[in-house]
């Protein structure tokens, strides 16, 4: 198994956690809100979290040539192309571009620690799939609360 493969995934995922963060920073200078700016900023600052630990693990040398099992598939390649961000974007779009953001990010740490034979690493993988599924969820709840007001 090419141990520079896995290498590439984590850079991968560390340019996702950077991409997050920058985004959800982005987001919350647009936003007026103040339930929402908070909730954004929160976000851009535990990407930066994930960001740190992905990084940790690459410094110390702890993707090796046994830590994977090569026969599995990432389905990396098979995830969803999302809509550019704009000026123009309205509320409701950038909260669902952030949900389906976390969602990704949620799936491919769950394929990353089902594809790891590490118990260390494995963990570290599923409490990052845990951490992007609560965003998820916060998401989904402010993605209902602004795209169906009527409701409430």
């Amino acid at each position: 198994m090419d141990t520079e493969l896995y290498k590439k995934v984590i850079k991968d995922a560390i340019a996702g956690e950077i991409e997050a963060k920058e985004f959800y920073l982005n987001i919350s200078k647009r936003i007026k809100d103040a339930y929402l700016k908070e909730l954004f900023q929160g976000f851009s600052k535990e990407e930066a979290v994930h960001e740190k630990i992905l990084n940790a693990l690459l410094n110390k040398g702890q993707i090796k040539t046994s830590t994977f099992d090569g026969k599995k598939d990432f389905k990396i390649s098979e995830t969803v192309s999302l809509p550019e961000v704009s000026e123009n974007m309205n509320l409701k779009d950038a909260i669902s571009l952030a949900m389906k953001n976390e969602e990704i990010a949620m799936q491919k740490y769950e394929t990353l620690a089902a594809n790891c034979d590490d118990t260390e690493l494995k963990s570290v993988f599923k409490s990052l799939s845990s951490m992007e599924k609560d965003h998820k969820f916060k998401m989904e709840e402010s993605f209902v609360n602004v795209a169906y007001p009527e409701i409430w």
